[in-house]
């Protein structure tokens, strides 16, 4: 017996105090309904093929305005979500942060230029935004602008820029340094493409203010996810148009300054969100599936570089993509995304739910 979830469609609005308490309310009942039917299509469908639940879901509270293509990222016990857009796909320069102590979400000062997706990065007590679009998404342009925000004095400022303009691209961070890999830029002039992804690598040092350029990646791809784990950088999934569901899994070493092939991702997807815990890479939902009518995935696989292997985990009760994933603890924060491939509104949700591995 199987049972999906084949239509969902989601539509909020910007909230008062009041009806903010009764939104995050509604959320939670369709939160418990979709994880209920989910965990008895696993427990009904049972067997050998009946993937391990393998963590904990769990809901926190709902943004106040839904985003899609926002950057996330964890600081202390705080997760900011800066820019993105909703259903009409124009970026805003709205910094939402969510108190997960306190449980509960403020505006920090607005980044001074909209933007969708863009990379953040957490280091030394400071939050970088690297790259991105501006514009809408159908006349989005690539940018090499570099932000840097201090929580300590609610400011932003830039620094130096990227090497490259590109945005739908990869952020990670090692050894005092963010790692900016993959995107899209603007296609040559004379090509067939309007845009084009590329395998472009560079390395920041926030206190030198510089980038290095590095050898590219093995395949170029944009929309993918990645994460340091063991002082190597993990490049996974991702696109190349037609092409929304590469599998290619890369390790690079700084030590050497090479790549190399890893275990292939099981379910390639792109516009995935991820988050590392405990030496393992996290992968979480993403689009470009055929079986849906709406495109978007729930898979969720972890990768353990020690053994080079995949595991199937507890499947995302609202699947979605065009989300990032913030780490607080031993607890990976998704807000936002969309469950629609593409975007198309109202696809657009406020629903911020939790994984909490085993």
């Amino acid at each position: 017996m199987e049972m999906k979830l084949t239509s969902v469609w989601i539509a909020a609005r910007r909230t008062g105090g009041g009806r903010l308490a009764r939104q995050t309310a509604q959320w939670g009942c369709l939160f418990a309904v979709v994880l209920g039917l989910s965990q008895l299509a696993a427990s009904v469908g049972g067997g050998a093929d009946a993937p391990p639940k393998g963590g904990a879901w769990a809901l926190a509270v709902a943004m106040p305005e839904p985003r899609q293509e926002a950057g996330a990222v964890a600081l202390g016990n705080m997760i900011y979500l800066i820019s993105g857009y909703g259903a009409d796909t124009v970026p805003s320069t709205l910094v939402q942060v969510y108190d997960t102590a306190g449980k509960q979400w403020k505006q920090a000062a607005p980044i001074r230029l909209a933007l969708h997706h863009l990379g953040v990065a957490a280091l030394d007590g400071k939050i970088y935004v690297v790259g991105g679009f501006t514009g809408s998404f159908a006349k989005r342009g690539p940018v090499n602008s570099v932000w840097q925000y201090d929580p300590a004095t609610d400011r932003w400022e830039r620094r130096a820029p990227l090497p490259t303009p590109r945005g739908a691209h990869a952020v990670a961070v090692l050894d005092g340094r963010i790692y900016a890999l993959g995107g899209e830029r603007l296609g040559a002039a004379a090509g067939s493409q309007t845009y084009e992804p590329v395998a472009d690598v560079a390395a920041y040092d926030p206190k030198a203010d510089a980038w290095e350029v590095l050898p590219p990646m093995r395949h170029r791809r944009d929309h993918l996810v990645a994460g340091a784990i063991g002082g190597r950088i993990y490049a996974v999934a991702g696109r190349d148009r037609p092409n929304y569901t590469l599998q290619h899994v890369e390790e690079y070493n700084p030590a050497t300054r090479a790549w190399m092939e890893r275990a292939p991702i099981p379910t390639g997807r792109s516009g995935a969100a991820a988050g590392v815990v405990n030496n393992r890479l996290y992968v979480f939902g993403g689009e470009g599936n055929a079986d849906s009518s709406l495109g978007t995935f729930n898979q969720v696989e972890a990768y353990d570089p020690a053994r080079d292997s995949w595991t199937q985990l507890a499947p995302m009760p609202l699947p979605r993509h065009a989300f990032g994933g913030a780490v607080v603890g031993n607890r990976i924060y998704l807000p936002g995304g969309s469950i629609v491939q593409g975007g198309r509104a109202p696809g657009t949700t406020p629903i911020t739910d939790t994984f909490e591995p085993n």
